[in-house]
């Protein structure tokens, strides 16, 4: 954990539904979290909590690995800007996944463009995704050559009801098809991609696995 990392909180409203928030890491002591006011992802409003509010914190370690835990409010601190003191429990810490990039199933609208303007531009939905790259369902009247680099303007709709838009370039791998269906399939890999933008596809695919194991509990 470093200062700068952006905290997903979850907790249960007095009438059971789970609420989730963001907020940053502001200053690390022992194990001492000290974040700025979390912000609810719903309203967009900061929210206030007394002491002993009990969370479950997320967050994406430096390996990109989705890393949880169980934590509570110790107290408050002004400073600079007003702050909360959160439990850090760096001991009992659950890793969900250990990959470069998680990769997860999703359909997003992609358009795909060709960086040297002689193919026309075509929109599709994509396959799978992560921070590396993503597969997308090849129209049947279109081909890409592995090797060949595009751009490509991609569609994140965020769980907050934000809809963040991301444009990079990607090399083509190959082209597949799978035995349950008849669409072909293209992966790429991500070539020149702001590093920001490139965090924003981790959260999405962070978002959406945190959603897929709630439905699981």
């Amino acid at each position: 954990m470093k200062i700068g990392t952006t905290l997903t909180l979850e907790a249960e409203n007095e009438d059971g539904e789970m609420h989730r928030y963001r907020c940053k890491v502001v200053e690390m002591k022992g194990t001492t979290m000290y974040i700025d006011y979390p912000i609810n992802e719903q309203s967009g409003r900061t929210s206030i909590f007394p002491k002993g509010t009990i969370f479950l914190a997320n967050f994406i370690g430096n390996d990109q690995s989705i890393y949880q835990f169980d934590t509570e409010i110790k107290g408050k601190k002004t400073a600079n800007v007003p702050m909360l003191l959160l439990h850090f429990p760096k001991d009992d810490l659950k890793r969900i996944q250990r990959r470069e990039y998680v990769r997860i199933m999703t359909t997003l609208d992609i358009s795909i463009h060709d960086t040297n303007q002689i193919e026309q531009p075509f929109t599709t939905i994509t396959y799978d995704i992560s921070g590396g790259g993503l597969a997308i369902a090849l129209p049947s009247n279109q081909t890409i050559e592995p090797g060949k680099t595009v751009e490509m303007w991609l569609v994140l709709p965020m769980e907050s009801g934000e809809t963040i838009y991301v444009t990079a370039q990607a090399e083509a791998i190959r082209t597949y098809q799978k035995k349950e269906s008849d669409r072909r399939l293209l992966s790429m890999k991500f070539t020149t991609i702001n590093e920001k933008e490139r965090q924003q596809i981790i959260r999405y695919c962070f978002e959406t696995q945190l959603k897929e194991r709630r439905k699981d509990l």
